[in-house]
């Protein structure tokens, strides 16, 4: 073989390479063409291959998930610590109420960290976060995984394990089922979420057809310039000519608006085809509704519905609360009280709805009126507590802390912004609630309520009801106080000399008994002899 004839084929290889690399690289750019960097997915009936990172570039599934993402990363979590009469107060010491509520880790803020964990949840069918011991305790922060990196087992016990891939090497490692935080969506064996990704593979995939149709159309073919018609029959260089000089002539921005002269009976009709007559918008607008459908989306949230009036609208939104909001959010409260809290009787995760259910100023006006009693109605709320739900700060005298008591003689009548006037008489019922005796029976009712309650939950387990009377008298120093009209100081050493005498005690069952007989009274007796001594405005001293 001579020198020509290896550089020619060295020439052909090369040249066959090159068209490979070139098939090659046409592959890797088509959306279906990234199966060697991603998941498999499920191919859709449309034929395109639909995974959760690909469903995003869909507008309506990247909409759904950001509106659903967004808002429950956007409201108010709370610790609350249940109080023995059943009331909660907001707990903010806890240690995991600064993780939940403002930064859950080092990097994340707790806005995107719950954007992250409901993405997945939403997207992929759960939600992991793994949880960090340290200086806060057992949960000192919770890190953020990526699903399709996390396996679930379940082991012998009945517990759950998980292995967590490595992006970067491969390499795998096992979490126990009290190091991971996780947000199942809804599921078919109470473990692992449906990927709602794959469910709604055909309507994404045909959403996305419908717009890869109509990107070429808007490209291509919906503007395909027109025909030239005679009646006389023309050669081939004579169309060629007349087509090059129409080019020359017309063609271009300069050229915009220039009269046509056409002879010999030459006729120009244009040839166009409107989106309208193709029916894509309305094609496409039903598949951004039908994908709207499986994250129950009200359309007006996606910008795809030009019909629907304001009092519709306003409706659509108290329902995404009601039947989209709300169930994610009793998820993730009761995921928190699973994985997170380990006083679980104690203490309790909730959301704060009150913004999204807000109405317009009109209606918040009406329910506050009624909420302060007017127009006849009990009220339900003081004034301090309408401007703290307002986010106004609070008034310092003491009227606005209590419930107005309907219209009084001389006085305010319900309702009103200001007290009732100095020397009015109050209903008789409400001097009747605030005698030493009712006061004293209100505790005292409290207290050995919850004392038997607790006597059932704690039968046979000592340690445990020793556990229960110090946790409950440590969190009824603001019941007594509020209970008695009595200072900080008496109210906390009354808690503390019930809890000694309850520790101390040998028959928890004669101790109950014996204070239904006589707590309220001898509490009544010492409320008395202070204000015969002090007189009625004089504080209860410890």
């Amino acid at each position: 073989m001579g020198w020509r004839d290896r550089f020619a084929g060295v020439f052909a290889q090369r040249s066959q390479l090159d068209r490979w690399a070139s098939d090659l690289t046409e592959a890797v750019q088509r959306d279906d063409d990234d199966f060697w960097y991603s998941e498999l997915g499920r191919k859709s009936k449309a034929g395109i291959r639909v995974t959760p990172d690909i469903a995003l570039r869909a507008s309506a599934v990247y909409a759904c998930i950001k509106v659903l993402a967004e808002t429950m990363a956007s409201l108010p979590l709370s610790i609350y610590r249940v109080l023995p009469s059943g009331d909660r107060e907001e707990f903010n010491s806890h240690p995991i109420a600064e993780l939940i509520r403002y930064q859950p880790n080092g990097i994340q803020t707790a806005v995107e960290f719950w954007e992250t964990t409901v993405l997945h949840s939403a997207l992929r069918g759960v939600g992991y976060a793994e949880i960090k011991p340290g200086t806060r305790g057992a949960v000192d922060q919770l890190i953020s995984l990526h699903a399709d990196r996390v396996t679930t087992e379940v082991i012998r016990d009945g517990t759950l394990r998980f292995k967590i891939t490595d992006p970067f090497t491969g390499a795998t490692r096992t979490l126990l089922q009290e190091e991971m935080f996780r947000i199942p969506g809804l599921s078919s064996d109470g473990i692992t979420g449906l990927r709602a990704v794959d469910i709604a593979a055909d309507a994404i995939g045909l959403g996305m057809a419908a717009d890869n149709y109509a990107s070429r159309i808007f490209s291509n073919n919906l503007n395909m310039g027109g025909f030239l018609s005679s009646q006389k029959k023309m050669s081939v260089e004579a169309q060629k000519r007349l087509i090059t000089k129409l080019v020359e002539m017309f063609a271009g921005g300069n050229n915009v608006g220039r009269p046509m002269i056409l002879q010999d009976g030459i006729k120009y009709e244009k040839a166009s085809m409107l989106a309208s007559e193709a029916q894509l918008l309305e094609a496409r607008k039903w598949q951004l509704l039908e994908m709207a459908r499986f994250w129950r989306i009200p359309p007006h949230m996606l910008g795809i519905d030009d019909t629907t009036n304001r009092s519709t609208v306003e409706e659509q939104s108290l329902n995404f609360v009601k039947y989209t909001i709300r169930p994610w959010g009793r998820r993730i409260v009761q995921a928190i009280r699973r994985d997170l809290i380990i006083a679980k009787g104690v203490y309790e995760a909730a959301f704060d709805y009150d913004d999204l259910e807000m109405g317009n100023l009109q209606a918040r006006a009406d329910y506050f009126t009624k909420a302060l009693g007017s127009g006849g109605s009990p009220p339900w709320l003081t004034q301090n507590e309408v401007r703290q739900r307002e986010g106004w700060n609070r008034r310092h005298e003491m009227w606005a802390d209590v419930l107005p008591q309907g219209t009084n003689p001389g006085g305010a009548a319900a309702g009103s912004n200001q007290p009732a006037a100095i020397g009015s008489p109050a209903p008789a019922a409400a001097i009747e609630d605030n005698t030493p005796e009712a006061r004293a029976r209100r505790l005292a009712g409290k207290e050995n309520k919850a004392f038997r309650k607790a006597l059932l939950r704690h039968a046979g387990d000592p340690d445990a009801m020793r556990d229960w009377i110090k946790a409950f008298y440590g969190g009824h120093v603001s019941c007594v106080m509020e209970t008695l009209s009595i200072p900080k100081d008496a109210a906390r050493a009354y808690c503390d000399f019930q809890k000694r005498q309850a520790i101390e005690a040998n028959d928890w069952h004669a101790l109950v008994d014996g204070r239904e007989e006589k707590l309220a009274a001898t509490i009544a007796a010492v409320l008395k002899q202070h204000e015969v001594e002090h007189g009625n405005d004089a504080p209860v001293q410890a």
